[in-house]
């Protein structure tokens, strides 16, 4: 489970771990389970932040940003970003060499149907995984 400090309303340390507890309160002997109690979270201003998975995206890069409270729960939250031209194109090539096939297929495909036929084919693969 991720924890979060709030002060103000707001939340001023995340994520929040036992070792800041432990820190932040030095004077103060704590169980090593003092996050998982309700109590001990109340008494030090500590929330429980819900988990929500990572978006996945061709388009996106995603990273963590400062938890927000939904309905009265603190959520984990994402920003997407655009993936630059490098990564779109590193996708189109994975796509595309997935679809070639091993060099060994490659050359049992022209062995088999010629040189043509394997342009053509090339051709028809970009022409689905086009570059950016």
């Amino acid at each position: 489970m991720n924890y979060a400090k709030i002060e103000g309303g707001v939340i001023s340390q995340y994520p929040y771990t036992m070792d800041v507890l432990k820190s932040e309160n030095q004077n103060t002997s704590f169980p090593k389970d003092s996050l998982a109690r309700s109590g001990i979270r109340a008494a030090y201003s500590i929330v429980e932040v819900i988990p929500v998975s990572s978006p996945d995206s061709e388009t996106h890069n995603f990273s963590e940003v400062a938890p927000v409270q939904v309905n009265g729960a603190w959520t984990q939250t994402w920003e997407q970003t655009p993936k630059s031209t490098e990564e779109l194109n590193s996708i189109v090539v994975s796509n595309r060499m997935g679809e070639y096939g091993t060099p060994d297929k490659q050359i049992e495909f022209i062995t088999e149907n010629g040189l043509e036929a394997w342009q053509s084919k090339v051709a028809e693969i970009k022409a689905r995984h086009p570059k950016v």
